[in-house]
């Protein structure tokens, strides 16, 4: 059975997007664990309109790694997958995935692309071809809402950091997932990236949410790099890249993404030299 494990706050529509989808799937054998952070009883109704899901709808506090760890601690499933509220799944991706880690038992997870509805790549917006992912490139080729764990890897692991991601009561909004798979990678498991298999998601890289979020998000990045002992060398490949994005954005007379990959650079450099050690360590 697969587990899959949603959070979600104040999101209606493009939660039943995604129940519509899960609905439709050719492999049936799954349950949804929603963990809802609404102060509101707004997805009640939606739930009744999906008896043909299994669905246990449970609460947390605001937070998506304090959600998720409310809903690893229910899963039940031999797969676990943490969908975003907001992505929703192509009719055969359980069957495809499920089959694809029953013919692999040497992989301990599946990660898929992560695509718009137009099926352009979002998030790593150029991720690689099929590949073992490694502590380099990880960065590339995983993003928790694609990925397919088996229960092994989330045993060993266990919970999210409730101190960064999304919703901490932290600057560092970011970085919970990749801190999450990294530890799954010091321990020996081992994980593929298949851009064959897709999870649809919402563009990412709208203006508006860029300069939102860069700044938090690259806080996030830069602590987990220092975090999980990246060299200078290493860290600096991150830098690299968004000060040649900031150069490349001027270079075709877009000041407002130069001004947004500058903004990456000073989150990223800040979280990686100055992020604390003292945060509190997983709940």
């Amino acid at each position: 059975m697969v587990s899959l494990v949603v959070a979600t706050w104040n999101r209606v529509a493009e939660l039943e997007r995604l129940l519509a989808s899960l609905e439709a799937q050719t492999y049936k054998d799954f349950e949804l664990i929603l963990v809802d952070q609404n102060p509101d009883d707004r997805l009640v109704d939606l739930i009744k309109n999906h008896p043909g899901l299994r669905v246990r709808h449970l609460h947390s506090q605001l937070g998506v790694s304090r959600a998720r760890n409310v809903g690893l601690r229910a899963a039940q499933g031999d797969i676990i997958a943490v969908p975003d509220d907001d992505c929703w799944y192509p009719a055969s991706l359980l069957e495809s995935v499920s089959g694809w880690l029953d013919r692999n038992p040497d992989f301990d997870a599946v990660f898929t692309t992560m695509r718009s509805a137009d099926d352009q790549p979002v998030g790593p917006r150029w991720p690689p071809g099929p590949c073992l992912v490694t502590k380099t490139n990880l960065w590339a080729s995983t993003i928790a809402c694609t990925a397919f764990l088996r229960r092994a890897v989330t045993d060993s692991v266990g919970y999210f950091r409730e101190d960064i991601g999304v919703g901490a009561d932290s600057p560092y909004q970011s970085g919970e997932e990749s801190d999450y798979l990294l530890r799954a990678l010091a321990m020996g498991f081992r994980m593929w990236h298949e851009p064959a298999f897709t999870v649809h998601h919402p563009n990412l890289h709208s203006l508006e949410r860029l300069r939102k979020m860069t700044y938090p998000y690259a806080l996030g990045c830069g602590y987990v790099l220092r975090l999980h002992g990246y060299s200078w060398r290493e860290f600096g490949a991150h830098l690299m890249r968004s000060i040649g994005g900031a150069v490349f954005s001027l270079c075709k007379g877009n000041i407002s993404m130069a001004e947004v990959y500058l903004i990456r650079a000073a989150g990223q450099l800040r979280g990686y030299c100055f992020g604390p050690k003292d945060l509190a360590r997983i709940s």
